[in-house]
């Protein structure tokens, strides 16, 4: 009876400490794979800052490197701006439209591990310090090769033609040609 007793109280025993065992191995696991969204926030902050400073500098190879290798600018109105080099070609007829700053401001981010939603607003400055754009955007952010890079990029202009939005007769209108010349 002594040994019975003592079999089942070693069996007891046994179940619990394995129990208590997974039990913290979930509860590890699970505060592990909690994202922490201001982590994120400061990646797309300081992702957008660099993004700002490569225009200041007149860079639009590092802006488009700020983007996923297939990212996307669509603009309303035009066929979608497809894959950094054409991203680059974009922002390099930007700068030769009189555009000197490009501004972001965060308003809100949500999203997960996955996937992050970037809401803000932009404001660009021409020469002589004038403002020749303002509007609204939306980014999606998925990370790449261990960074948040922009995935999708989406934007409303408030006014009513901004040095953002490409002529109607740009060759941007004919997505196929290589040569892109968007003013």
């Amino acid at each position: 009876m002594f040994l019975q007793n003592r079999c089942f109280l070693l069996l007891m025993t046994t179940i619990l400490l394995i129990s208590c065992n997974e039990q913290d191995k979930v509860a590890i696991e699970k505060s592990a794979s909690v994202f922490d969204i201001e982590q994120g926030r400061a990646s797309i902050e300081q992702s957008n800052l660099r993004f700002m400073n490569a225009f200041k500098e007149s860079n639009p190879e590092e802006m488009a490197n700020c983007f996923m290798k297939n990212g996307v600018i669509m603009i309303d109105g035009f066929p979608s701006i497809e894959g950094r080099e054409a991203i680059a070609q974009y922002f390099t007829e930007v700068m030769k439209n009189g555009v000197k700053k490009y501004e972001l401001e965060t308003k809100n981010i949500w999203g997960d591990s996955s996937i992050l939603v970037e809401e803000g607003i932009y404001k660009l400055t021409g020469t002589k310090k004038k403002e020749v754009g303002k509007g609204k955007y939306i980014v999606l952010w998925k990370p790449e090769a261990g960074n948040w890079k922009m995935f999708r990029d989406i934007w409303a202009s408030d006014f009513p033609s901004s040095a953002l939005i490409p002529n109607r007769d740009s060759s941007l209108a004919e997505p196929k040609k290589k040569a892109l010349n968007f003013f």
